[in-house]
C-alpha cells in the first residue's frame, strides 16, 4: 500500500508540474536556489513548489535535474512565501522533501540525500524561524515518546511554549501565519496585542487582514441564533440560510482540497438525506473554494445533490470567519428554532447521525 501511495504521490506531482510549469526569465525578482548533497544520485527531478492552503504539494514552480551531487534553480519571487523542494526517483519510486520560506535572497541547500528533510538551509533567516517553532512541537512529542509527560501536559505545554515563541518573535509572515491557527483559542485582547506588533505592510497583507477579521468580526456560539447567510448556487441563484428556518440544518463548510469533505459528502450526507427525508431536515453545503470550475468539479463528483452555496472568497471569507471555522470539513447541527446546537470538527462516520437522532427522537 505504501508503495502504490508513492507511485500515485509521484505521479500526481509530476502532472501537476507539467500542466503549471512557467517559463524562466531572469528579472530583478528572481533568486538562485542551489543545492549540494551528499550521495544525490544523478538525473533525478527536483521540483520547487511554493504553498497553498488548497494543495498539500503546493503550486509548482519549475524545476532541474540533479548533476555530480547537485542541482540549482532560478526562481521569480513576487512575494515572500513558503516553498517545498522535493526531490523525486522515479525509478525507486521514492522522494525527499525540506520546506523553506524565500524573500528576495539566493538560498543554499547543503546536507545528505538520506536525511534530506534535515538540510541546513543557508539564506534565509526566516526558515530558521519557522524550523525553531517547530522545533517546539519536536521536544514535546519527544517527551510524551519517552514517557517524561502525558497528553495534558503536552497540550498545555506546548500551546504556552509556541506561543511565547510567536510574541517574542512577532513581526514577521512566519509568525503570522502560525499565529492564526491560535485565533480561536486566544480572547479579543491578545489578538489585537499581536496584531498591533505587526508593521503596516503585514497587517494589511491577507493574513493580517484575517486577524483583523478574528477579533472584529463576531463570532457565533453554540446555543445562539445562527447568522444568516447569504450566498448563490451553482445556477447563480440567491439562497439565504434563514429560508430554511423552521427545519433542522446541517450546515456544512467544506471544499476541493479537502480529502475528508468528499469522503464525507459520498459517505454520510447521502444517507442523512435518505433517513431524514420525512422529518423537517436539509444539509446545506457551504464551499470555501474560489474558483467556481473547482467547485462545479467537486459538486459533480461527489453528486451532491442538496442544498449546495458559496461566494466563493475561500477561507477568508466573512462567513467563515463568523463561523470559527478552521478545520474542514466543519458542520454545525442548527434547530428549527435557529439555533445552533453543535459544532463538529472533522469527519467522524456516523457522528452527525447520532446527535441527529437525538433530535429527531429515534433510538
Amino acid at each position: 500500500m505504501k508503495k502504490i501511495i508513492i507511485i500515485l504521490c509521484l505521479a500526481f506531482i509530476s502532472c501537476n508540474f507539467n500542466n503549471e510549469k512557467v517559463l524562466k526569465s531572469k528579472t530583478n525578482n528572481s533568486i538562485k536556489l542551489t543545492g549540494t548533497i551528499e550521495n544525490l544520485e544523478d538525473s533525478l527531478t527536483v521540483v520547487i513548489a511554493k504553498m497553498d492552503s488548497r494543495n498539500f504539494y503546493g503550486k509548482k514552480i519549475d524545476s532541474t535535474i540533479s548533476l555530480n551531487g547537485s542541482f540549482e534553480l532560478e526562481i521569480n519571487i513576487k512575494d515572500t512565501s513558503e516553498y517545498m523542494i522535493m526531490i523525486l526517483d522515479y525509478k525507486n519510486q521514492s522522494s525527499k522533501r525540506n520546506h523553506l520560506w524565500i524573500d528576495n535572497n539566493d538560498i543554499s541547500i547543503q546536507g545528505t540525500y538520506d536525511d534530506f528533510e534535515n538540510a541546513k538551509i543557508n539564506g534565509s533567516k526566516l526558515t530558521e524561524l519557522s524550523k525553531k517553532y517547530f522545533g517546539i512541537a519536536e521536544k514535546y512529542s519527544n517527551q510524551m515518546k519517552n514517557g517524561e509527560i502525558d497528553m495534558k501536559d503536552y497540550r498545555k505545554g506546548i500551546k504556552k511554549e509556541q506561543l511565547d515563541f510567536l510574541f517574542e518573535n512577532p513581526n514577521n509572515i512566519v509568525s503570522l501565519t502560525n499565529f492564526l491557527n491560535f485565533t480561536d483559542n486566544l480572547n479579543k485582547d491578545s489578538l489585537q496585542i499581536f496584531y498591533s506588533k505587526l508593521d503596516k505592510k503585514l497587517q494589511k497583507s491577507k493574513k493580517g487582514i484575517a486577524l483583523k477579521n478574528s477579533f472584529e468580526i463576531e463570532k457565533i456560539k453554540i446555543g445562539e441564533p445562527f447568522f444568516d447567510i447569504i450566498a448563490k448556487d451553482l445556477e447563480g441563484n440567491n439562497v439565504k440560510l434563514s429560508d430554511f428556518k423552521g427545519k433542522v440544518i446541517v450546515l456544512d463548510f467544506w471544499a476541493i482540497w479537502c480529502h475528508y469533505c468528499h469522503e464525507q459528502n459520498q459517505e454520510e450526507f447521502p444517507k442523512l438525506k435518505e433517513k431524514y427525508k420525512n422529518e423537517d431536515f436539509v444539509i446545506i453545503s457551504y464551499s470555501v473554494d474560489i474558483d467556481k470550475k473547482d467547485w462545479e468539479k467537486s459538486t459533480k463528483a461527489d453528486n451532491i445533490d442538496w442544498v449546495n452555496i458559496s461566494n466563493l472568497k475561500g477561507v477568508n471569507d466573512k462567513v467563515v470567519k463568523q463561523y470559527g471555522v478552521q478545520v474542514y470539513p466543519t458542520s454545525f447541527i442548527i434547530n428549527k428554532d435557529g439555533k445552533v446546537v453543535n459544532k463538529m470538527k472533522g469527519y467522524e462516520y456516523d457522528a452527525l447521525e447520532t446527535e441527529l437522532d437525538k433530535i429527531f427522537g429515534i433510538k
